[in-house]
């Protein structure tokens, strides 16, 4: 049974292995590499892996190394899109939300989901296409400054 010692251990061993291996990259691809996201990403990846072929069965550490992914994802997006683009901030992080259970638990058949994602990402699409009025722009920057400090 792998435990999460050995998890984190094999996690900090990628971690050093990968940190030499970025100084081999050339200077474009060294500035975006990320050693913390690649050792995270490669272990879940590989415990997923073990999961399907029933070698590996926490659940839990799993979906805590897919939701560190999920996180980065999103604020490596979120660091790199334009002001006016983070209007769409609450449909990406569901519908990274929903492909990292998908990840785990298989293609998820409820329409239900797929619905409601649909649903908020044309709704959001409406906000950014309108923004340029004046009551919609003001609610349009309350969804941009939702992560603001009050």
């Amino acid at each position: 049974m792998i435990e999460i010692f050995n998890i984190l251990i094999g996690i900090t061993v990628l971690f050093f292995i990968l940190l030499v291996f970025k100084q081999f990259l050339p200077k474009k691809k060294k500035d975006k590499f990320c050693v913390i996201c690649a050792s995270i990403s490669l272990t879940w990846i590989t415990l997923l892996v073990l999961y399907y072929i029933k070698l590996f069965d926490n659940l839990i550490i799993l979906s805590i190394l897919i939701g560190t992914s999920i996180t980065g994802i999103y604020y490596l997006v979120e660091s790199k899109v334009n002001k006016r683009m983070k209007v769409f901030r609450l449909p990406f992080i569901l519908t990274l939300i929903f492909i990292g259970y998908n990840l785990i638990n298989g293609f998820y058949k409820e329409l239900n989901v797929w619905i409601l994602l649909l649903i908020l990402w044309l709704l959001f699409i409406f906000f950014y296409i309108y923004s340029g009025y004046k009551k919609i722009n003001l609610f349009v920057n309350k969804l941009v400054e939702c992560c603001k400090k009050w």
